[in-house]
């Protein structure tokens, strides 16, 4: 039995969820799939996956199996890539995940120029709003918002960005003055779920933590672009990552709140999972994104700008 082969397809069924599918993705016949997991599930000695003539569901064994395949499957890959002439251009596939409105902003431009730049790579790019496992689902580089805390990451910074207070000119023409962080805690608020944790928004006074309750939030929301809508409509208050809001503010649409009390900025990283076999086109990209995207977050890391 070619154990490989027998990785690779359990990984496209998984991946698929259908033995056609994966034959597909493969570009083998399905007899040749429906062959190959037989053979592997009897050398095994375990049924791998529950089939019926609709669907395919993974049974418990074929879950710790195919954890392994992926496992093993990504170290031959890098292995492959050491015996490649590292001097020449990179080449293959790379899996990339972002933050949604970061990543179509800001990462698919730069991407972009890598792609002009290495004609030979190809990238899947995964905008999501949640914290990817790396290994659990095949992702070569996550660009992450946030301290990250996971030991066994490599975590390379590119940059920085605030946390702004905003609001409409006429919402602050309604309220005058908002210039304590006692008077916004009584104020209209859109809380963005994952910058807002709870009730409580954690402002900074002169260096020190200051936490504020909200007592009057008006709208909660996991999307960024419903909160920033909601703010620029006079809905309330909001609190957001700079580089969301930095275009409307230059542009008059929204003004800052209590500059003097913004917290400390979040670093923007690329993290990757700490093979010594980095393949080639993995670390182009890294290269390429610490320039190309510390570039761009300049603009949102100052805490002078209004």
């Amino acid at each position: 039995m070619d154990t490989v082969q027998a990785m690779r397809v359990v990984l496209a069924i998984v991946e698929q969820g259908s033995l056609t599918a994966a034959a597909e993705l493969l570009g083998v016949s399905l007899p040749t799939v429906v062959r190959v997991l037989a053979s592997t599930e009897q050398h095994l000695g375990v049924r791998l996956f529950e089939r019926t003539t609709r669907q395919v569901r993974i049974t418990e064994e074929g879950r710790l199996y195919a954890e392994v395949c992926r496992t093993v499957t990504r170290e031959i890959g890098d292995i492959e890539d050491v015996f490649r002439d590292k001097e020449s251009e990179p080449s293959g596939n790379l899996t990339i995940t972002a933050p949604i409105l970061f990543g179509s902003l800001h990462v698919a431009p730069v991407l972009s120029g890598f792609l002009v730049r290495y004609p030979n790579v190809s990238v899947t790019l995964n905008l999501i709003d949640r914290v990817a496992d790396l290994l659990e689902e095949g992702i070569d580089i996550a660009v992450r918002i946030g301290h990250v805390t996971a030991q066994d990451l490599v975590v390379s910074r590119v940059g920085q960005v605030r946390r702004y207070l905003c609001a409409s000119p006429a919402l602050l023409a309604q309220l005058k003055t908002i210039n304590t962080p006692e008077a916004l805690g009584s104020a209209p608020f859109i809380r963005l779920g994952g910058l807002v944790l709870g009730m409580q928004l954690m402002l900074q006074d002169k260096g020190k933590p200051l936490p504020v309750k909200m007592s009057n939030v008006r709208m909660t929301t996991n999307n960024g672009d419903a909160a920033i809508t909601a703010c620029l409509a006079g809905v309330g208050i909001g609190f957001f990552l700079s580089y969301q809001v930095q275009d409307l503010i230059d542009e008059g649409k929204l003004q800052r709140v209590l500059i003097d009390y913004q917290p400390e900025p979040l670093p923007v990283s690329l993290v990757y999972l700490p093979s010594r076999r980095v393949s080639s086109r993995s670390r182009a990209f890294i290269a390429w994104a610490k320039e190309q995207l510390g570039e761009r977050l300049v603009r949102f890391a100052s805490a002078e700008r209004e």
